[in-house]
């Protein structure tokens, strides 16, 4: 499944209450619903993260963050620091509108959204741990839903 990248100087489309002067949000939106289709979409953003760690990667950098937003089904994929405060300039973006509209309206909605808040952490786990290119750079992994100090390593 091809991703169709926008980006967004400053502004994550996203989330309307993320904006940052010097931010640049790499950012695409996908209609897949089905774990497959869902798990390839999770793995192109991880690859376009992972190739813009050479602009993101500075002394100060320690944490390559993987946030899964359960109530609105967004990935964001940031390199951060060591306060997991101040991110790097190129940020990764993406939005599972019609995956979010079948999750929400699961019968077993809350237990539905943890599982799938688990699908999300594998893959990303499965994917760092065997890409050479993230191996290149001394950043430890996180995974978040909710506040990034509950942030848990992959």
């Amino acid at each position: 499944m091809g991703v169709n990248w926008s980006v967004n100087e400053g502004r994550n489309p996203y989330v309307a209450e993320e904006s940052a002067v010097g931010l640049v949000f790499h950012a695409a939106e996908s209609t897949a619903v089905d774990d497959v289709a869902v798990k390839d979409v999770v793995e192109a953003a991880l690859e376009r993260a992972v190739e813009c760690l050479d602009a993101n990667v500075k002394n100060e950098s320690l944490y390559f963050m993987v946030e899964w937003a359960p109530s609105c089904s967004v990935l964001r994929l940031a390199v951060t620091d060591a306060g997991k405060v101040q991110d790097s300039p190129e940020v990764v973006v993406c939005q599972f509108p019609a995956l979010n509209t079948v999750l929400q309206q699961a019968e077993d909605g809350p237990a539905r959204l943890e599982a799938f808040s688990d699908k999300v952490s594998f893959w990303a786990k499965d994917y760092l741990s065997t890409s050479t290119e993230f191996m290149n750079y001394s950043l430890v992994a996180l995974y978040a839903t909710t506040v990034r100090a509950e942030a848990v390593l992959l």
